[in-house]
């Protein structure tokens, strides 16, 4: 509990933080109109605006993503992905994710410059952000069967346990067409890591970095990697070490990308 609570003092110490950088940029006028202010920038560190035109590099050159693709952003956020991605995508997007101040941003400025570009609140379980939701390991994805060509998950599957994590690889098969891919980022566990990501509590095919609050970063066995994605269900097309590991990776965590094997 010790170590939970620190976590949420940083927190809540990163926020007033982040509302002083917001209140100083609007005094001087150098507020950027196109971006959430930097209170609402729950989604990580790095540059808001490089690391989300990464990403879009990455869902088209490693993804396959294509401009006319159904899309389906498994915890879109506050749009750091969203946002570059209207500049390049002509069919339709579809987000969902547990901080509703953060889809409340993105409807607002997003959708409506967009409206092919949907965002949706999950009422989801987070020990962060809402400890009153649905379990994610129960949690349905509010939509229909094959509706999506092609669906990614970045940075999510490192914060979810093992059967919530089985339960979302479901729901994302269950929601691509035959044939569409997904693309997500892990830990997967291996040779090498850089300093801070080291795993040691080690458990049944997953190790956390602190026990103590186990949905903060959640490394996966390879083996039980493959046992998630049975390959009479997922073609595994492409699997890019991240630089977590040391090496020269498209991003910090292992990249993924599954296809929908037609008729599972």
């Amino acid at each position: 509990m010790a170590s939970r609570s620190r976590t949420l003092l940083r927190q809540k110490l990163q926020y007033l933080h982040s509302a002083y950088i917001d209140l100083r940029l609007f005094l001087t006028g150098k507020s950027d109109p196109e971006l959430p202010p930097m209170r609402l920038r729950f989604v990580g560190a790095g540059d808001f605006r490089y690391v989300g035109d990464n990403l879009v590099n990455v869902l088209t050159t490693i993804g396959g993503l294509k401009p006319k693709d159904r899309v389906l952003d498994i915890g879109s956020g506050v749009g750091r992905v969203a946002l570059p991605l209207t500049k390049v995508l002509t069919g339709t997007y579809d987000g969902f994710d547990v901080v509703r101040s953060g889809v409340r941003w993105c409807q607002r400025r997003i959708t409506s410059r967009h409206p092919n570009f949907r965002f949706r609140h999950a009422n989801l379980y987070n020990s962060f952000y809402n400890r009153r939701g649905v379990a994610a390991s129960r949690y349905r994805f509010p939509y229909g069967e094959a509706s999506f060509d092609f669906a990614f998950a970045t940075s999510v599957f490192t914060h979810l346990d093992v059967a919530s994590t089985a339960n979302y690889l479901n729901e994302a098969h269950r929601v691509l067409r035959p044939g569409g891919r997904l693309l997500a980022t892990f830990f997967i566990l291996g040779a090498g890591h850089v300093p801070g990501f080291d795993f040691q509590h080690r458990y049944d095919g997953y190790a956390l970095l602190d026990p103590e609050i186990p949905d903060a970063a959640i490394a996966f066995d390879a083996d039980k990697l493959r046992e998630l994605v049975p390959e009479w269900r997922w073609s595994v097309l492409r699997v890019e070490r991240g630089l977590w590991t040391g090496a020269n990776g498209p991003t910090f965590q292992d990249t993924v990308v599954l296809e929908k094997i037609k008729g599972s």
